[in-house]
């Protein structure tokens, strides 16, 4: 993708093309992959593993919450952002 036609997708149409619903910690997200084994944890039984879409928009900020999992990142568009690790 260009850096022109990066400039001219908008909001409402990565929501859209990607069914993304309001995130309970800030943004949008769409789970694309549920692993159907389940494992123990110290807090409950949980999926071996998930995927989401994640969007977060200009001004918006993502609540401050404890990741109890791995998580993987990737970056495909948009500007910079910090991330704070407590």
């Amino acid at each position: 993708m260009s850096d022109r036609d990066a400039q001219q997708v908008t909001v409402e149409a990565l929501v859209s093309k990607f069914h993304l619903k309001p995130h309970p910690e800030g943004g949008y997200f769409a789970e694309t992959f549920r692993g159907d084994a389940l494992v123990e944890a110290s807090y409950g039984t949980r999926s071996s593993g998930t995927a989401i879409y994640f969007l977060i928009t200009p001004g918006s900020v993502s609540r401050l919450h404890k990741i109890s999992a791995d998580e993987v990142w990737h970056f495909y568009l948009g500007g910079p952002m910090t991330v704070l690790e407590i």
